[in-house]
Order: C-alpha cells, then sequence, then structure tokens
C-alpha cells in the first residue's frame, strides 16, 4: 500500500513538473485545452447555431474540458502554497472558470435547464476567469517547449487574446458592441501608417545588432588568436616559471559567456592576466607592439563590445509601439478572421522586437536564440 502511495505521490509530483517528461506532456494537453476553451468563446459568439446549449457536441467538447481542468485544480490542491494568498486567489478563480463547463455537462441530466444557462449572466463572467489559465500558460511555456521565437512571444499573444475576449464577453452582458463604433476608414489609416513606421524602425535596428553581432565574433576570434600566440612564444622563451594562467583564464571567460562571472570580475581578471604577461616579455622589446597593438586592444574591444547595448528605454519603446499597433489590430479587424489576423501580426512584429533584443544582448544564455557566435576554443 506504501508503495503505491509513494508511486501516485511521484507521479502527480512529475506531472505538476514541466521539466520531467510526463510535465511537459501534461502541460502541453493543458496548453491545448485552454487555447480551445478561448476559441470556443469566439466560435459560439460568431456561429451560435453551431454549438448550441444542449447540443451532444457543445457537450463532449465541455465535458473534455471539464476532466482535464479538474485534474488541473486537484494537481495544484496537491502542489499550493496555502499560505500564499495570491496563490489561493488564482485556484479559487481557476474553480470559477470550471463551472461553466460543469453546469453544460449537467444539464442533459435536468439538474440545470438551458435557458438558465444561456442567460446566467454570472456565467459568462466566470468564463472571463479562463483568461487567468491562459495567462498562467504563458508563463511557463519555454520551460516546456524551449526557446523559441514562438514561446517567447506567447505571452503577448495570450494578453490581446485576453482583451478581445473580455471585450467580446462584456458585449454579451450589455449588449454594447465596441466594434461596430470602431471599424472605421481613418482606423485602417492608422493601421497602415503605425505599422509602416514600426516595421521601418525595426528593419532598421535589426540591422544595426546583426552587424554588432558580426563585429562580436570577430573580435573573440581575433582576441583568442593572439591570445594563443602570446602563449606559444612565452613556452618558447622558457619563461614557464611565470605561471601564467592562460587555462584558469579561459575558464573564467567561459563562466563570463554563460553569466556565471560578472563584467567587473571578468575584466580584473583580464588585467591580471595582461599585466603577467607584460612581466614575462619585459625583456624582449620585438613583442611590445604585438601586445600593445594586437593583444590589448582586441581584448578591450571585446569586452567593452559585449557591454555595449540599446538603452532599456528604447525597447520599453519599441515594445509600447508593438502594443499600441496590436490594439490597432484588434478594432480593425472582428471575428474569427481578425484573430487570425492579429495573432499572425503579433507573431511576426512581436517575435522581431524578441529576435533583436536577444542579439544586441551578447552576453545573454537565459534566452538564447540568435546571440553572437563565441567560438569554442
Amino acid at each position: 500500500m506504501d508503495m503505491y502511495s509513494n508511486t501516485s505521490i511521484s507521479f502527480l509530483s512529475s506531472l505538476s513538473n514541466p521539466n520531467t517528461d510526463n510535465g511537459k506532456r501534461y502541460f502541453s494537453l493543458l496548453t491545448f485545452t485552454v487555447i480551445c476553451s478561448i476559441l470556443l468563446l469566439f466560435i459560439e459568439h460568431e456561429y451560435p447555431t453551431a454549438l448550441p446549449i444542449g447540443s451532444p457536441q457543445l457537450w463532449l467538447i465541455e465535458l473534455f474540458f471539464l476532466l482535464v481542468f479538474s485534474l488541473d485544480i486537484g494537481l495544484q490542491l496537491k502542489t499550493i502554497n496555502r499560505r500564499s494568498p495570491q496563490e489561493l486567489a488564482q485556484l479559487f478563480a481557476e474553480i470559477l472558470a470550471t463551472l461553466p463547463s460543469l453546469l453544460v455537462v449537467l444539464q442533459p441530466l435536468g439538474i440545470i435547464d438551458s435557458n438558465a444557462i444561456d442567460m446566467l449572466v454570472l456565467l459568462r463572467l466566470f468564463r472571463l476567469l479562463r483568461l487567468v489559465r491562459l495567462l498562467r500558460v504563458g508563463h511557463q511555456l519555454t520551460e516546456v517547449f524551449g526557446t523559441s521565437v514562438l514561446t517567447l512571444v506567447f505571452g503577448t499573444m495570450a494578453v490581446h487574446l485576453s482583451i478581445r475576449v473580455l471585450l467580446l464577453e462584456l458585449n454579451k452582458v450589455t449588449d454594447f458592441d465596441i466594434f461596430t463604433y470602431s471599424n472605421s476608414p481613418s482606423l485602417s489609416i492608422a493601421v497602415t501608417s503605425v505599422g509602416a513606421v514600426f516595421g521601418i524602425a525595426l528593419a532598421i535596428t535589426f540591422g544595426i545588432v546583426k552587424r554588432k553581432q558580426l563585429e562580436i565574433t570577430e573580435l573573440h576570434r581575433q582576441a583568442m588568436d593572439n591570445l594563443a600566440a602570446f602563449e606559444r612564444d612565452i613556452e618558447l622563451l622558457g619563461k614557464e616559471q611565470h605561471n601564467i594562467p592562460f587555462t584558469e583564464w579561459r575558464s573564467d571567460l567561459q563562466k563570463f559567456l554563460n553569466e556565471q562571472l560578472s563584467y567587473s570580475l571578468m575584466k580584473q581578471h583580464t588585467n591580471r592576466l595582461l599585466h603577467q604577461i607584460r612581466v614575462a616579455i619585459i625583456d624582449r622589446p620585438s613583442m611590445d607592439v604585438p601586445y600593445h597593438r594586437g593583444l590589448v586592444p582586441t581584448m578591450t574591444a571585446f569586452f567593452s563590445k559585449t557591454q555595449l547595448v540599446f538603452h532599456p528605454a528604447f525597447y520599453k519603446w519599441m515594445n509600447r509601439i508593438a502594443h499600441l499597433y496590436f490594439l490597432l489590430i484588434l478594432f480593425a479587424t472582428v471575428g474569427i478572421t481578425g484573430i487570425v489576423v492579429q495573432m499572425l501580426v503579433i507573431y511576426v512584429f512581436q517575435g522581431l522586437v524578441v529576435v533583436i533584443d536577444d542579439m544586441d544582448h551578447t552576453i545573454d544564455t537565459e534566452v538564447v536564440i540568435f546571440n553572437a557566435k563565441i567560438l569554442d576554443e
């Protein structure tokens, strides 16, 4: 009995951990279910006769949602920090978000009247809480599917999809359709103008960071080649007694490139290494020029270049322009087609912002897509 209990606990723990194989499979299922539950809201709005309340198709779909979300709630009850008000509030919101599926599943049993479900305003407000799940899924996507443009922009997609769902559900509750007032020719002009300016800014910025990326790769190669040449010359001169820590410095460099060593400490270690090299070749005037005009400048240029990035305010500006543009797209495109268009625009434009940010930060191991290629020694 204890062995069976321990196995069950271990299995449940693996499901709640997105880094395990079972956790990745379960999280993929949960992600798929959350997205489908959100899209169902749009389908019911655009095509009200496709899945009417009481139909077998809707009952099966809501039963699937109920089973998956109930399992998710059960897992959270096992792992939740009961002293955290934030986690408790999130769990309570997800329980409320599951109530619509529960009521639809119970309706064929005669417990719930179909007309009551359709008219219950509180039920529609509960369905908005599905957005809590969508946002929670977005935060953990990179842990399950790895780092990619899609996983990094999924959070932005989730936010704007949430805004669209919020407006849609408020329209059902209040009978005020904001999209009928926003779909005008002037809005189309704004979408075109902002999109053009934003696209040009992204193209110019991409060119700048790409050039920087190539320069850093070349500077790293030159610095390492110059260092290797001095190491060989010092060995030929019989200067091993100086005990210059070439191997240790390369190990520190690898830590620096993996964000395990700060720039200030790496600079101190590099200055110490250069000083020891200078002491070893002090009686060799012929090596002064390669040292002062070769090794030192390339080392300095390489480390300095890794610290040159756009000001954080620039990325804040780009992200604000991006969100403004995505909101314009939201109001300019309605219906199911509008969702597809908005998600595609977010993937393209926000994806470029993510790629540019990643390329600009050379020493960046937490999120790496197209960083400068630092050659292995």
